[in-house]
């Protein structure tokens, strides 16, 4: 007997060890019993035409290899189930499950669950991309959820629409900082960080992603809609480049490429994002004759250490990158011989040029981790849309916590390059979305100077291609794409300290096909 109940402490003890080598304590404080063990809920992503990924993580009651039964049908009470399977779950992935569901029909909404030991978790929606004429799509596009800065409230209302598409998150699905970041705290307001200091080992980073998909907005969300993610810097530490970070010190924090592998790995762990060997993000989509979207990597696969500054020598060099040489080339191959009316690059930073001089002219090196710190490989991009005539080019951008609306081209500031009225030397627009809630202007800065900003920012003779700009709000922004235009539009939500789903809609720019202006949509 004596030897028994040791075994079971034993047994206990090491169960509670090895979670902790998975996830900290701190959050099962947080897990609702009635989701058990599914306690991060299911997503799905990667819409194909045929295919489509689905995505569940377990917290189990023992230690080996965990069987988990997955069904997709075509009905939401998953009477009509047209594919099943038993995948399996281990340790080397914190028991993650994500699979790749294929012979499925293009453009169709599709529901599954998955089941382990009797327990089922909830049913999940997804939607294939189409094939052939599509008349309309619309994509929700998100970037920068920052936790303690305040609830999840953008994704909460993306959950409740049935008109998506997909959802592009842009980057920054975590950050790295113990605290909230550089904001003005609001009184009797607290959602800390899990854990409450910077993330750097494998449990960190493991941790902090299940505190953010614990989130009830976020999960619904991921329950509902098709997310097509790519990351920014905050996935591994502020102002990342392939080989350092504006907030890593190899003294202190140890090596980058430990970090970078830690954090590609739980990134891969815990998103909806097809499994390759090199854990790469970048991948393109098709949505029939319509779209067809490429989804960057301008952090880890080519990018060179950000410029000092605007008087850096450096910063002209042909040698810096932001894409590196390998998928520029195959960015542009690809939309060269693309045949779809829409071509639509998944970005984390702003692309277009952007005088910001009378706005940041004590910082310049402010703009070093924009793509105006690379003015090379960017000249390069635009050289190649105006040799091969290319148009109808979208770029959506996140990383900047603002919205922005740019006439696409390469120098806005050259009269015999650019012309505001007649649109001569545009090749398509720049949409930029707002952060899910991380800080913006007038969190940083009172609200006058935020005004004045944006004044001198829309100043003609600063930036005559900005056809747009909000600094102050959160939100998400939706593209809407038919034969006929490209639109943006913002929503903005009414306050972050409280789930809340009063929304206001802003902006409503679009671009004609073929056309060389961004417009203000006319209100009905």
């Amino acid at each position: 007997m004596k030897n028994f109940l040791l075994l079971i402490v034993l047994s206990l003890y090491l169960h509670s060890s090895f979670a902790q080598n998975l996830l900290q304590p701190e959050l099962e404080a947080f897990y609702n019993p009635a989701l058990r063990p599914f306690y991060f809920g299911v997503a799905s992503g990667d819409p194909q035409p045929h295919s489509v990924v689905i995505w569940t993580k377990i917290v189990p009651e023992n230690l080996g290899l965990q069987q988990i039964h997955w069904e997709v049908a075509t009905d939401t009470l998953l009477q009509n189930v047209v594919q099943s399977g038993t995948g399996e779950a281990d340790s080397s992935s914190a028991f993650t499950l994500k699979l790749v569901v294929e012979n499925l029909e293009a453009g169709t909404h599709y529901f599954y669950r998955f089941q382990h030991e009797g327990r089922y978790s909830p049913i999940g929606r997804t939607k294939t991309a189409p094939e052939g004429e599509v008349p309309l799509l619309r994509f929700a596009v998100v970037s920068c959820a920052n936790f303690p800065s305040g609830y999840f409230n953008a994704f909460g209302d993306l959950a409740r629409r049935n008109d998506i598409d997909a959802v592009l998150h842009l980057g920054d699905y975590i950050y790295e900082y113990g605290s909230g970041g550089p904001r003005k705290k609001k009184k009797n307001f607290s959602r800390p960080h899990i854990p409450n200091h910077e993330i750097l080992t494998l449990q960190d980073y493991r941790t902090r992603y299940g505190q953010y998909r614990l989130d009830p907005q976020l999960m619904e969300a991921h329950r509902l809609l098709p997310f097509i993610v790519i990351w920014d810097d905050h996935e591994l530490a502020n102002n990342s480049n392939v080989s350092g970070a504006q907030n890593h010190d190899p003294n202190s924090e140890g090596s980058w490429e430990q970090r970078k592998a830690i954090a590609r790995q739980v990134y891969f762990e815990w998103l909806p994002v097809h499994d390759n060997p090199q854990r790469s993000i970048i991948r393109s989509f098709r949505y029939g004759g319509l779209a067809e979207l490429w989804m960057l990597d301008g952090r880890l696969e080519g990018r060179s250490p950000q410029a000092k500054g605007t008087g850096d020598p450096a910063l002209p060099s042909a040698s810096r990158h932001m894409l590196g040489e390998k998928q520029t080339e195959w960015l542009l191959d690809g939309m060269k011989n693309s045949t779809a009316r829409w071509k639509i690059m998944g970005n984390q930073v702003i692309f277009s040029p952007l005088n910001d001089s009378k706005v940041f002219s004590r910082d310049p090196s402010i703009r070093m981790d924009r793509w105006d710190g690379y003015p090379a490989e960017r000249s390069e991009i635009f050289d190649f849309f105006y040799k091969n005539n290319l148009r109808n080019i979208i770029v959506v951008t996140g990383d900047v916590h603002t919205s922005w609306a740019f006439e696409l081209t390469g120098d806005p500031l050259n009269p015999s390059k650019y012309n505001r009225k007649t649109g001569m030397g545009v090749t398509g627009a720049e949409f930029v979305t707002p952060s899910v809630s991380s800080f913006n202007f007038d969190e940083v800065v009172p609200k006058f100077v935020t005004w004045e900003a944006k004044r001198r920012f829309c100043k003609k003779k600063n930036n005559p291609h900005l056809r747009f700009l909000d600094l102050n709000h959160h939100g998400y922004m939706t593209l809407t794409l038919t034969p006929e235009r490209a639109q943006a539009d913002w929503f903005f939500v009414k306050t972050l300290y409280e789930v809340d789903y009063r929304f206001k809609q802003k902006g409503g720019r679009y671009i004609e096909y073929d056309g060389n202006q961004v417009k203000k949509n006319k209100k009905r």
